[in-house]
Formats: structure tokens, sequence, C-alpha cells
């Protein structure tokens, strides 16, 4: 992945962090190092969430036909 792509996938995980955590100021270090440590994890393990973070939350399948 080139240095722009993951600069931006890391500013868009710690802008989620920071609104889920109610939109505090002063604390862009820490949700930018919590945003590159989650995204380490994931890396680790696999797995890449460029879509599912582009899509937003999953919705239920529906049942209905």
């Amino acid at each position: 992945m080139d240095e722009q792509k993951e600069q931006d996938r890391i500013r868009r995980r710690a802008y989620e962090i920071w609104e889920r955590e109610g939109s505090p100021e002063g604390r862009a270090e820490e949700f930018w190092e919590q945003a590159i440590a989650s995204i380490s994890a994931e890396d680790a393990q696999g797995v890449t969430t460029s879509n599912a973070a582009a899509d937003g939350p999953e919705r239920p399948e529906s049942t209905s036909k």
C-alpha cells in the first residue's frame, strides 16, 4: 500500500475513534496512535477494512421474500 493511502486509512480510523469518543478536543494524537495500533493489529491478522470502513456498518440480511 502506498504511503498516501496508508495515511488516509489512519486518518479515517482516527476520525471514527474521535466520533465514537464524543468528539473531544485536544486528543488528536491519542486517537491517531489508537488508529495506528488498530490498523496494525488488523494487518497482522490479515483483515482488510478498506471496503468495510467505506461502506459503514454492516446491515443485517433481509429474511423477507
